[in-house]
């Protein structure tokens, strides 16, 4: 006699199918239903491309260039010129102002002499407001420079190289007339007596040059514009044999150049 289950009714499983293709159904139109009652969001529009040269769509005109500025002022002045008159009044100035000659020594061709009365003129009103306009003489040389000769006790304690400060805004105002004179340059040379040996003396006299180019500089004078160089004792303009004729040759020369004509 045979144990095994029976099968189900077919009328009980043919129930089960019918009722799961009617939920399949049922899920289907709702899906259906969720698609058509509430459809995507569209994609916004993609920006219009700007117009080309290739749509045939003209851009509006702009200008592509900067403003032009405008010309940079000068930095310095043209040295101006000078009639006969106005150079013999000069010499008298500088004269009676420092004990200089330029008045009496002006050689070479006449453009030359224009340009070196103003700048003679020039340095003499620099140093008009010094309290040692007396001691400092100016004087034109044979290759169209004005030489100021200041004696080394106005400048420098004895046997030192740092600039009095006393002295100082003497040199300042000369060092703003020249720097503001296109083309006209400086140079200095320091000079000592023969006390102590010739190798200390000769770096004094380039130390005190230098200071002075440092301080011309510092003021605003261009590097390529001043010079120094030491001489130490070997052009003495008096004798070694006394004090006075030490004391003058002590000294700072200042030679001021105009430009080449």
């Amino acid at each position: 006699m045979s144990h095994d289950t029976p099968n189900p009714p077919r009328s009980a499983t043919s129930g089960n199918a019918a009722r799961w293709h009617m939920l399949c159904a049922a899920a289907a139109s709702t899906a259906l239903a969720a698609c058509v009652t509430n459809p995507p969001a569209p994609s916004p529009a993609p920006a219009p491309a700007p117009a080309s040269a290739t749509t045939g769509a003209a851009a509006p005109a702009t200008s592509s260039a900067a403003p032009r500025a405008a010309p940079a002022a000068p930095t310095c002045e043209t040295l101006p010129t000078m009639s006969n008159d106005k150079k013999v009044a000069v010499g008298a100035a500088i004269g009676a102002l420092s004990g200089a000659v330029i008045g009496s020594q002006i050689k070479g061709n006449r453009t030359q002499h224009a340009v070196t009365g103003a700048l003679g003129g020039a340095l003499v009103g620099a140093l008009a407001g010094s309290a040692f306009k007396n001691d400092i003489d100016v004087e034109e040389q044979a290759d169209g420079s004005v030489r100021l000769k200041i004696p080394g006790r106005l400048m420098f304690a004895s046997g030192q190289s740092s600039l009095s400060p006393g002295f100082q805004s003497t040199l300042a105002n000369v060092t703003t007339t020249v720097k503001k004179y296109c083309g006209v340059t400086v140079r200095v040379v320091g000079h000592t007596d023969n006390v102590g040996d010739r190798r200390s003396n000769q770096s004094l006299s380039d130390q005190r040059a230098r200071a002075v180019q440092g301080f011309m500089q510092n003021q605003g004078m261009e590097r390529m514009r001043v010079f120094a160089e030491g001489h130490g004792q070997d052009e003495p303009i008096a004798p070694n044999t006394n004090e006075e004729g030490r004391q003058q040759n002590r000294r700072v020369e200042v030679y001021v150049r105009p430009p080449a004509s």
